[in-house]
């Protein structure tokens, strides 16, 4: 191929430009994608929050007694609940303009700092501080060999919440029990309903057939699974399906013997 003067030395020009600069691109590209990701993600770093204002949305200090707690670990999970509330658990992103989505309820995180979170929503604004409670310390579990038997469902009543599993492995959301609602005999032949950590309030997933042999709460719903009950005295509840154990408390105000 000829080229004139002009044209030869462009050619030069281009050919040196591509020889040093698409190096350096190919080594950027990467990096600079790598930023958005993060920027993008902005997750919060496992912690454990309370609260301790709560404020209308013109920022008027409101009375409460129903105190919000969250909990952010790892695998971008969460845990949150209202004082002598249901434990609501499942997974949290958080957008680039900041909003905090944990499916339950969604929240615009207007400030974070190692030792301030402050939330708004359309019903208000919050501020969350560390919770340094240690919440082991405050659950005594019992020895299971000092447990009575269960001899009928109606021993049960009351609403439970979950506040400790053993599982091996991944927890399935899905499937993972959140609280149980043993409301007794019925004439439609639930006895009570199960409660898995995705489920709205208004509709369980599972509800319980019978206390059957065993000391086993046979359930059906979307799938049958039967659960042993190991223990059911004192306020405490321990239930176990396979290899995972359920620990749970039972509700304020509820009636259980």
């Amino acid at each position: 191929m000829r080229y004139s003067d002009g044209s030869y030395f462009l050619h030069l020009c281009i050919m040196s430009l591509t020889k040093y600069y698409i190096p350096v691109l190919l080594v950027l590209l990467p990096a600079t994608a790598s930023c958005f990701d993060k920027k993008k993600q902005k997750l919060i770093v496992p912690s454990r929050w309370k609260e301790v204002v709560r404020m209308s949305l013109d920022s008027t200090i409101q009375p409460f007694s129903d105190t919000l707690f969250m909990t952010f670990s790892v695998n971008d999970s969460f845990s949150y609940r209202h004082r002598n509330g249901f434990v609501y658990e499942g997974s949290y992103t958080v957008s680039e303009d900041s909003i905090l989505d944990m499916g339950y309820s969604r929240y615009k995180v207007v400030t974070r700092k190692s030792n301030l979170l402050v939330l708004t929503n359309n019903k208000g604004i919050i501020q969350l501080a560390p919770d340094l409670s240690d919440v082991v310390k405050t659950i005594v579990i019992k020895k299971e060999d000092s447990t009575r038997p269960i001899n009928n469902i109606d021993e049960m009543i009351g609403k439970w919440t979950v506040y400790k599993r053993t599982a091996p492995g991944t927890i399935d959301m899905s499937r993972n029990i959140r609280s149980v609602y043993v409301t007794g005999a019925s004439t439609d032949g639930k006895q009570g309903f199960i409660y898995s950590g995705t489920d709205p309030d208004n509709n369980p997933s599972w509800f319980i057939k019978e206390l059957g042999g065993g000391q086993s709460l046979n359930c059906d719903g979307k799938s049958p699974r039967t659960l042993k009950v190991i223990r059911c005295q004192d306020g405490e509840m321990i239930l176990a399906e396979e290899e995972t154990k359920y620990f749970l408390k039972l509700f304020q105000g509820s009636v259980s013997k």
